[in-house]
């Protein structure tokens, strides 16, 4: 079976590298196939930047006196009593792994961008050109949301017009991005790219 192309955005990104207990499961699973080599990824540079921005703004323990606070409110009111020790436990290990998460996540960006390689999609003129040219149904979709189709749509379209096949686009975005009937412009770019959207990142068995 042909290898399968797949272009990715920030929310698939974001997925992979923020703490443990809440990456998303398909998303870690594409991961693994592109590192098994059963997958292509292509990602543009922008969404690197975005994940890289997001991921320590969600890395907040603000909660941890929080929950403390309440803990000894519920106690002094007698609405709800537990073993203080426990709930230390359970705290300290979200802090650590919050902790580890700042520790490494630069480190595992740096990684995953060396392995994905050439799938980076940089800016070039070219690209520029077509996201100036871009006429789609909906006029407030904002920039980078501009840039990443763009980017998205360019190299799927170099890809198709060099006889290259299964070309996927999965994406948690289904707002800006889904090319859905009330968007036919959108629709036909799609279809002129050759490129598949898939609400997710579970890709659709296309072997039969």
């Amino acid at each position: 079976m042909p290898l399968a192309h797949v272009f990715v955005e920030t929310n698939f990104l974001f997925g992979i590298f923020r703490m443990p207990s809440q990456r998303h499961r398909d998303a870690i699973n594409l991961k693994m196939r592109f590192e098994a080599g059963e997958i292509k990824l292509y990602v543009p540079y922008v969404c690197f930047q975005e994940a890289r921005r997001r991921i320590p703004s969600a890395l907040r323990i603000k909660w941890w006196s929080d929950l403390l606070e309440f803990h000894r409110f519920a106690v002094v009111t007698g609405t709800a009593t537990w073993d203080l020790g426990e709930v230390r436990k359970l705290l300290n290990a979200a802090t650590a792994e919050v902790s580890r998460t700042k520790a490494t996540y630069k480190r595992d960006f740096a990684d995953f961008a060396a392995s994905v390689g050439n799938g980076i999609l940089h800016g070039t003129q070219s690209l520029f050109d077509f996201l100036e040219s871009l006429d789609l149904d909906d006029d407030t979709l904002e920039y980078n949301d501009r840039l990443i189709l763009s980017s998205v749509l360019f190299k799927a379209k170099e890809l198709r017009e060099a006889g290259v096949g299964r070309l996927f686009f999965a994406s948690t975005d289904k707002k800006h991005l889904a090319p859905t009937a009330d968007r036919p412009k959108m629709a036909r770019y799609y279809t002129d790219a050759g490129l598949i959207f898939v609400p997710g990142f579970v890709l659709p068995d296309t072997s039969s």
